[in-house]
């Protein structure tokens, strides 16, 4: 018995010896790791160790990696808020890896390039098909120096212009390894801004030279020719030489408006009053400018009520509509001049009607842009400049209004704005 007693003591005091010894390995493996990574410890010095020893390094290992797992945690949460004001942005921005695979793409990229999917973990070349941009995309990878690039993409039928750029970005999978952080921006309205003014300043260029061409003329011919030139013609070439002068005056008038209108230069000032006085005013201003069958009616519908607007440009508005009617309605026979509420809209729509040869249907939609002309030719013997309707639209918007045009080729023209009873002034 005793014997037994002694083996099983041996037994197990063997086993303890083994079993601490191991655990001296295992705290001894602990502490020189501990040790070969004391540059991550901050706090770890060699007076903590030789203070708390190895427990202390223990404690502080633990507290660094709950630490590091709460800025971890913390990084994924300001991850995801970045990816989610990415995708909130007007601009295209696409993220992709150095193997052109989309890593991210926000919600304006997968419209522009119309995915019915996610993009991401597409490739770039299959994802975005634009050649243009796959170009500038390719250039920027042999070389990083180049700039910003105005790139076109076709899309739905039309073209929209971007201004590309693309720069080197840490990776979203990877942040070891750089990604390519392509950003569009959309400058399709600039764009049509700057052909508006180069087509405004051809067309400005164009209408005052062919005035300034006639005066010049028929100046230089009576300087060199006047002592030999029968006096009625002296008396042709001046009122030529008037004439003209004069169309220059309301050409630089009128694009003096239009600047003014543009600028919100000018002053408006509406007022409480009714469109009676004003239609009168208008009326009576052609009156003597009719043929005996000719006539100007006046309709305005009892249920509209006095309302503000500014009825210097009111009136404005009214006489160029009448001017046109008189100019390019040949052979018509009435001009009627009305008002009726739109309750549902809270409007007031005024018109200018005439039964004389309409608009072509295809140009209805153009003939409130600057200088355009349904009959170039005969408008521009008539005097017009090609600028009065687009002053119309120009005080409409001013009054918070809008205008349209309406016409059955051949039988009637209707030109129609509609003023809010509540006044409310564009950009106000």
């Amino acid at each position: 018995m005793l014997s037994l007693t002694c083996i099983f003591f041996f037994i197990t005091t063997l086993w303890l010896l083994l079993h601490i010894r191991r655990t001296r390995q295992l705290l001894a493996e602990l502490e020189d790791s501990v040790h070969a990574q004391r540059r991550l410890l901050p706090e770890a010095s060699n007076a903590t160790i030789e203070l708390h020893g190895l427990k202390g390094l223990i404690r502080e290992t633990n507290d660094f990696i709950d630490r590091h797992k709460l800025y971890a945690t913390e990084n994924t949460g300001y991850s995801k808020q970045i990816e989610a004001m990415l995708r909130a942005v007007q601009e295209v921005v696409v993220i992709f890896d150095g193997d052109r695979v989309i890593e991210f793409a926000n919600t304006a990229a997968e419209q522009l390039f119309n995915s019915a999917r996610t993009m991401k973990g597409l490739r770039v070349d299959a994802a975005m098909r634009s050649l243009e941009l796959l170009e500038f995309l390719e250039n920027k990878d042999t070389d990083s120096t180049n700039g910003n690039q105005q790139i076109s993409i076709e899309r739905e039928g039309s073209v929209l212009w971007f201004e590309a750029s693309c720069t080197q970005v840490r990776g979203i999978a990877e942040p070891k390894l750089m990604s390519s952080l392509m950003v569009l921006h959309d400058i399709t309205r600039l764009k049509s801004l700057e052909v508006m003014r180069r087509e405004f300043v051809a067309n400005v260029s164009h209408e005052l030279r062919t005035p300034l061409t006639i005066i010049k003329g028929f100046a230089e011919t009576l300087v060199d020719d006047y002592e030999v030139l029968p006096i009625e013609m002296r008396a042709r070439y001046l009122a030529k030489i008037l004439k003209n002068a004069e169309r220059l005056n309301v050409l630089v008038e009128d694009l003096l408006t239009i600047s003014r209108l543009e600028s919100k230069r000018d002053q408006f000032e509406p007022k409480l009053q009714g469109l009676l006085p004003v239609f009168e005013d208008v009326a009576e201003d052609y009156l003597p400018k009719l043929e005996k069958h000719q006539s100007i009616v006046i309709d305005i519908d009892p249920e509209v009520p006095e309302f503000e607007f500014d009825r210097f440009r009111i009136n404005q508005v009214l006489d160029n509509l009448v001017v046109n009617a008189l100019r390019y309605a040949s052979k018509f026979n009435q001009i009627t001049i009305s008002a009726r509420l739109d309750t549902v809209a809270n409007t007031v729509i005024c018109s200018v009607k005439d039964d004389g040869v309409g608009i072509p249907e295809e140009d209805l939609s153009h003939i409130f842009e600057r200088f355009y002309r349904v009959d170039k030719g005969r408008s521009v013997k008539r005097g017009g400049t090609g600028l009065g309707l687009s002053i119309v639209k120009h005080i409409v918007q001013l009054h918070g209004g809008t205008v349209y045009a309406e016409s059955c080729e051949g039988e009637w023209t209707e030109v129609s704005f509609c003023l809010p009873l509540e006044t409310c002034p564009e950009g106000s």
